[in-house]
């Protein structure tokens, strides 16, 4: 045998599908009021605290469906109820083991709510949950075929290759210094804000700032708002990362303690988790070889199912509101944001991107208290996304840039103007399967017999 072919393989690493599906799922509930209404107003609900675990035969997806239920009373006022009504489904999709990656996206079809009676609301809430299960796999394919008398066929591909990836946890025990005394703790309330991810050699450095509201009983008995930030720098050793490739991150924080030193006082000890989760890609644009043709070729072919990348989008929107508060404000305290139920649909040519910027509202009254108010604003982009289709995957992330500007703007001090800066990334794919070669060899046949005559022995 011999082989006159020259051969050029590359290794890819991707994220190979094994299954997806979109089901609808019904969360119900009777919230029972504590006074009697007329009728149901509205209500606004979003998913939070979504969960995923890929088990045999499917994912299990739980969180909770956040409400809030306005209502009309007897007087005519317009009251306001919150609950939250936790759910679990399992997501059947074949094939899928522990321990396999999982992408999922929940939105709310509908809500259908009705007066029971004059203290009961019975709201029927219709979610769309899709999952998708994929692995991480090596593989190596062919790129290029040379050699005499064959035809190669190649396909372009686009594709996310996989640097890597890792989750690392760090313990923090910081000791705040309150600004009024405090008798007890009543609770804390911790998040992550303006969280950056920067791409060095090896590595990824994560910043952010953990921001936590206090709420503490005070020395009058009456509970206080106040609010720390701590900043944190967390470096993650990703062999192979490069300065420019794309990196997706996640990171959470768990308070874990938290004690009052010598109560009363001022001094707080917490301790905190923060758990942050980096993977690396690279953007690969790579003819792969699908057919070798040729006297005496064979080829060996594997199944490649990937998501094949189309187009990213990588803009920062403004979302400017106003909202009226129930009662003057003399000086705005706090804000805090999210945003929830972020969803996006390709078009043609283009992304359009929805979502609801979730905010509460912390202000001081002329009496010197610290006052709550909640607020939800939809908001829809559109961006410009060359190659999408209807019908094309989106992955899209979504992040507020700083902190939302707040100003009082009007002479009673009821009505406040807020603006935020929120970065959207959409990464428009579409899921292709395909027959890759990932080897080619040229086998001589064997030689034929020879029908000339053998010379006879000598004797």
């Amino acid at each position: 045998m011999s082989n006159d072919l020259i051969v050029k393989r590359r290794l890819l690493k991707v994220e190979k599908v094994i299954g997806e599906d979109t089901v609808r799922r019904t969360v119900a509930a009777d919230v029972v009021l504590p006074f009697k209404v007329l009728k149901v107003f509205d209500v606004i609900a979003h998913v939070m605290a979504v969960e995923t675990a890929v088990q045999e035969g499917g994912v299990r997806v739980a969180g909770v469906v956040h409400k809030q239920l306005f209502v009309v009373d007897r007087g005519d006022i317009v009251r306001h109820v919150e609950e939250d009504i936790p759910f679990e489904f399992l997501v059947p999709v074949e094939g899928v083991l522990p321990g396999m990656n999982v992408q999922t996206n929940i939105r709310i079809l509908e809500i259908d709510k009705t007066l029971v009676d004059p203290q009961t609301v019975r709201q029927v809430i219709v979610l769309e949950i899709f999952v998708k299960v994929t692995v991480t796999k090596q593989i190596e394919v062919v790129v290029d075929v040379r050699g005499k008398d064959i035809i190669v066929k190649k396909e372009l591909l686009k594709v996310d290759s996989v640097v890597g990836e890792d989750t690392v946890s760090q313990v923090i025990t910081p000791v705040a210094t309150l600004p009024i005394v405090a008798r007890k703790i009543f609770r804390i309330i911790p998040s992550v804000r303006n969280v950056t991810a920067e791409v060095r050699t090896d590595t990824v450095i994560v910043r952010g700032v953990i921001h936590k509201q206090v709420f503490l009983v005070d020395e009058g008995d009456l509970v206080r708002h106040v609010s720390e930030d701590i900043p944190f720098t967390n470096t993650i050793a990703i062999p192979g990362a490069r300065p420019g490739m794309d990196v997706q991150f996640d990171v959470s924080v768990f308070l874990e303690e938290f004690k009052l030193i010598d109560p009363p006082s001022r001094m707080l000890r917490q301790v905190l988790t923060i758990e942050a989760f980096v993977k690396v890609t690279e953007t690969l644009q790579i003819e792969v070889v699908i057919d070798v043709k040729g006297r005496n070729i064979v080829v060996k072919r594997k199944l490649l199912k990937v998501e094949s990348v189309v187009v990213d989008v990588l803009q920062q929107e403004t979302v400017r509101a106003v909202v009226r508060l129930p009662v003057q404000a003399i000086k705005i305290f706090d804000i805090m944001a999210s945003i929830v139920n972020l969803q996006a649909e390709a078009r043609f040519d283009q992304v359009v991107v929805r979502g609801i910027l979730h905010k509460q509202l912390f202000f001081v009254d002329p009496g010197g208290l610290v006052r709550h108010e909640r607020e939800d604003i939809p908001f829809t982009f559109v961006k410009s996304a060359p190659g999408a289709r209807p019908g094309m995957n989106v992955q899209v992330r979504a992040r507020i840039i700083g902190d939302i500007r707040a100003r009082i703007i009007d002479n009673k001090g009821l009505e406040i103007e807020q603006v935020a800066v929120i970065e959207i990334f959409a990464k428009v794919t579409r899921t292709v399967q395909l027959e890759v070669v990932v080897d080619v060899k040229r086998v001589l046949p064997p030689p034929k017999p020879s029908n000339d005559p053998q010379p006879s022995p000598e004797s």
